[in-house]
């Protein structure tokens, strides 16, 4: 497969079905995107914040040093004539570099959150040993800010905050494992921008002062579906199940489903996750590809007990029959 590069650049999202080599290929290529586009911010911002302050700098010392020497009773000199001049190549370099850094504001979409994509590739390499040889994989990523207009939920009060609620869908991966199990994992960053105005008044004075702050964590959902033939009375294991999760330090479960043909489980993280946490971080950052294995693993467990249980009672069956 091949990324339409003017297109992403006009939604940001990305969508395919396709065996995992063919989605590697394509997540590379947005990792490739974003680190030039983070490339070019970097020199933008650098190149507009030097030429705007040194070009501002210039241009006020040019009007001093013009204030302070010419006589506008006379006419221009030669002295005055090269401050003039300077003091416009000053006042050229600040409107240069404040064009840059507009430039660089620009660009600010195309600078996407690493851990979105970096995370797709980790369960896709993940996944991959459990998949028939070229089994498809469907992949939704929305690679915008979180938030979008689009993603608006409501506003409302939460203490004393006035608070705008976005909800953001923005990765959605299915599948069908070797062993026929379907697996789905989705994961929703659930962002707020909150804002309160506070007023003091003084002697003879009133101010008002008003603070705003973001505040996120991130919802992930691991569901498997089965056939219920294989894994008979699985829907009453629910007890069975949620003792057998096993998530990473600081990683809530809020949620255990299980039905005759599907289970799913639903993990709360912080809004500081990583995609794959290093060694030094893996205590202190919220590992999302860690939580989805482990999910998984849980869930494979109970499905294992399922199995076995069948076994055992179908074997028991025939005993008494004899």
């Amino acid at each position: 497969m091949a990324v339409n590069v003017s297109r992403f650049h006009e939604l940001f999202t990305y969508q395919a079905r396709a065996p995992v080599p063919a989605l590697l290929e394509d997540l590379e290529v947005l990792s490739q995107l974003d680190a030039r586009a983070e490339g070019q911010r970097r020199v933008l911002s650098r190149a507009g914040g030097t030429a705007a302050i040194l070009g501002g700098a210039l241009a006020l010392l040019c009007r001093q040093v013009w204030v302070g020497a010419v006589d506008p009773t006379e006419g221009l000199g030669v002295i005055s004539g090269s401050i003039l001049a300077t003091g416009g190549v000053g006042g050229a370099a600040f409107v240069v570099g404040l064009g840059l850094l507009v430039w660089r504001a620009l660009l600010r979409k195309r600078d996407l959150d690493n851990r979105r994509y970096e995370l797709a590739r980790v369960l896709l390499q993940r996944l991959q040993v459990d998949l028939a040889p070229k089994a498809p994989v469907r992949l939704k990523l929305d690679l915008r800010a979180p938030d979008e207009p689009e993603k608006h939920a409501g506003q409302g009060m939460v203490g004393e905050w006035s608070t705008e609620f976005f909800v953001d869908p923005w990765f959605s991966l299915e599948t069908r494992l070797a062993d026929g199990t379907f697996v789905r994992i989705r994961m929703v960053e659930r962002f707020q921008k909150r804002k309160r105005t506070r007023t003091t008044v003084s002697f003879l004075r009133i101010q008002r002062k008003t603070k705003g702050k973001h505040k996120s964590c991130a919802v992930l959902d691991v569901s498997a579906r089965v056939k219920p033939e294989r894994y008979p009375g699985l829907e009453q294991l629910k007890a069975r199940a949620t003792g057998a999760v096993r998530l990473p330090p600081r990683v809530q479960l809020s949620r255990v489903r299980i039905a005759s043909d599907r289970l799913s489980l639903r993990a709360r993280l912080s809004g500081e996750w990583v995609a794959r946490a290093e060694r030094a971080e893996a205590l202190e950052k919220e590992d999302a590809s860690r939580t989805a294995t482990m999910m998984l693993l849980s869930l494979y467990q109970v499905l294992g007990y399922a199995r076995r249980r069948a076994k055992r009672q179908a074997a028991r069956g025939r005993l008494e029959s004899v």
